[in-house]
């Protein structure tokens, strides 16, 4: 941990600055990386038992406890195919009790499933848009970390006028640890 302390103190400001970002980048990388692992094993589980409730009740031809079960799953949350099974059964039944044409409910229904999926997919890829926007944008931060740094080291050199390895360890130091940190993320 000393060496922590001595590279987080051999730095400078814009070096402690990125890599603070890119820290702070890293937890909200690993966060939604939770979420969203828990997010789809919730919806895989819960869909499944949903499924197998209905196939296990006999419902298959019970448009009311289909719907009544669907909804109910529904309530509860994180079940994609209860949503998705729900919307096109209260489309089927709106448009059935109106007297549409088959050909209408057909694509009624058709049209509520899709929307109803649509639905679920962005749920399913909240956050994932912040995700792809850091790990584009993180390597950046690591390079710019890398020339920040590698211009201290310079500006050491330019100072003392000469090379040696005090000068410049503190420059490369901060360069090499961003760089690390940047790709890290």
């Amino acid at each position: 941990m000393n060496v922590v302390g001595e590279l987080w103190s051999s730095m400078g400001l814009t070096g402690r600055v990125i890599v603070s970002v890119l820290a702070l980048l890293s937890i909200y990388s690993y966060a939604v990386m939770v979420d969203r692992a828990l997010a789809l094993r919730w919806a895989r589980a819960r869909s499944a038992q949903f499924c197998s409730e209905v196939e296990k009740a006999g419902l298959t031809g019970d448009l009311e406890g289909l719907q009544a079960k669907a909804a109910q799953a529904d309530k509860q949350g994180h079940c994609a195919v209860a949503h998705v099974v729900s919307a096109g059964l209260k489309a089927f039944r709106t448009l059935r009790a109106e007297e549409q044409p088959q050909a209408v409910i057909v694509e009624g229904v058709d049209e509520a499933v899709s929307r109803a999926l649509d639905v679920v997919v962005i749920n399913l890829r909240q956050r994932l848009a912040g995700m792809a926007t850091i790990s584009g944008v993180g390597p950046f931060l690591g390079l710019l970390g890398t020339v920040t740094g590698l211009i201290t080291a310079f500006r050491g050199i330019a100072a003392t006028g000469s090379g040696g390895i005090a000068t410049v360890s503190g420059g490369i130091s901060e360069a090499l640890v961003t760089t690390v940190i940047g790709l890290f993320v």
